[in-house]
């Protein structure tokens, strides 16, 4: 999400800090070693799943130090403190690098299920609030001054060259042309498969975390506990239990159609928004946005999502060969950077039936658009749910077929 003033992606490790077992208090040792998979070397905590590396703001301890003056670095049982770089501003999977260490996101706060020494004297404990913890992908050594810095995430090869007979006007000749990759990747919900997608590589964890938004099964980010990816699979863990709406089918295809039982509409209610309204021709921008996909521009094979704040403000663009993959990568952008999805509007490449529709109210956007038609179960399911449908935005028109409030037309 664009920002005037972007968070600090850089700092530096203050302390590195490890105790012998868990339940020992945490010492600054200086330097240690990250193990893939595992860890800080030498630390209790060593292979403990997937909270191998916590992180701690040497910022947020200096507050507490007002309340504790004693408090020394590794008192809340962190293993880094760091400054300069903005802990808060990360997201599940984000990575960061130290060094030739690659560390990835895969919590952020915890559950104390007692109070510790900390909470009674002050009256507060900032990890279960402010810590952030990481798994272990690339070894490497960590030293107090060491550089710490978030790193972009890069997406996978999507493409292949493929030696091809073109023929046109009568002749045929031997070029060589882009053909586009897909993959399957399982979502694993509090310990068991949930449903395997063919999808374009890439964004795993915002497919994932947009599917459970769209289907009810989690509300915001705060919902979930953990998240984890792995080789084909994307692992979230719930802090609380949400029945949602079921599925059709565990398997979606990358054409995938009607994949919500029929009393979807009823279960998903009206989309709760402001009364605002949205200008026809940022409706338009998105529709334009669109058409900067990269994978499709090569290819021509993905379908595209476009999200937009209510101002006209582009947000997030996100292309797969599956157009509820599409929408499920723009919603989980959202609901990890925690944008209000009830001020948005997302536009698409292709049709909108009535399960597109229920993606969108199951997600909370109060307006939909694409640049396709709308399908008349489409227009009904919207009327029901309250979701402005648009559809046909192209060269600065467009069918408004539900809430046309919502949208102001240009002057």
């Amino acid at each position: 999400m664009p920002s005037s003033s972007a968070p600090a992606h850089r700092g530096v490790i203050m302390a590195v800090c490890t105790a012998p077992a868990k339940g020992v208090q945490k010492k600054d040792q200086g330097e240690g070693r990250l193990v893939p998979g595992k860890g800080l070397e030498g630390d209790g905590h060593f292979g403990f799943a997937h909270r191998q590396v916590s992180l701690l703001d040497a910022a947020d301890i200096e507050v507490m130090k007002r309340s504790i003056p004693t408090l020394f670095h590794g008192a809340f049982a962190e293993n880094l403190v760091t400054e300069g770089i903005d802990l808060k501003s990360l997201v599940l999977g984000d990575l960061l690098r130290i060094g030739t260490a690659l560390l990835r996101v895969t919590q952020i706060g915890k559950e104390c299920h007692s109070r510790c020494a900390i909470y009674e004297a002050a009256g507060d404990c900032i990890m279960p609030r402010l810590g952030i913890f990481c798994e272990v992908l690339t070894e490497g050594p960590v030293r107090v001054g060491d550089a710490v810095e978030f790193v972009p995430e890069e997406l996978p090869e999507r493409l292949v060259l493929r030696e091809i007979t073109r023929i046109a006007g009568g002749k045929g000749e031997t070029v060589t042309d882009s053909m586009l990759r897909e993959a399957r990747v399982t979502l694993v919900l509090d310990g068991e498969e949930q449903v395997t997608a063919v999808c374009t590589p890439g964004e795993e964890r915002y497919w994932a975390v947009g599917h459970l938004k769209c289907r009810r099964l989690i509300d915001g980010r705060e919902d979930i506990a953990s998240l984890e990816i792995l080789p084909g699979e994307v692992r979230v863990a719930r802090k609380k239990m949400t029945a949602g709406l079921p599925l059709l089918q565990r398997i979606l295809s990358s054409s995938a159609s009607a994949l919500l039982e029929k009393d979807a509409g009823p279960a998903l209610g009206p989309v709760e928004s402001g009364n605002w309204s949205i200008p026809a021709s940022a409706l338009q921008d998105g529709a334009d946005w669109l058409g900067e996909a990269p994978v499709f521009r090569a290819t021509g094979g993905t379908h595209a999502a476009a999200l937009i704040h209510r101002t006209g403000r582009r947000l997030f663009l996100t292309e797969d060969i599956g157009r509820h993959n599409a929408v499920d990568k723009a919603v989980g952008w959202a609901v990890l950077h925690a944008v209000p999805l009830g001020e948005t509007a997302l536009v698409v490449s292709g049709r909108l039936p009535e399960d597109m529709v229920h993606k969108a109210a199951g997600a909370g956007i109060p307006v939909l658009g694409s640049i396709s038609a709308a399908i008349a179960e489409g227009a009904e399911a919207a009327e029901r749910g309250g979701v402005t449908l648009a559809g046909f935005i192209r060269n600065g028109r467009m069918n408004v077929y539900t809430r046309p409030d919502r949208v102001m037309p240009d002057a």
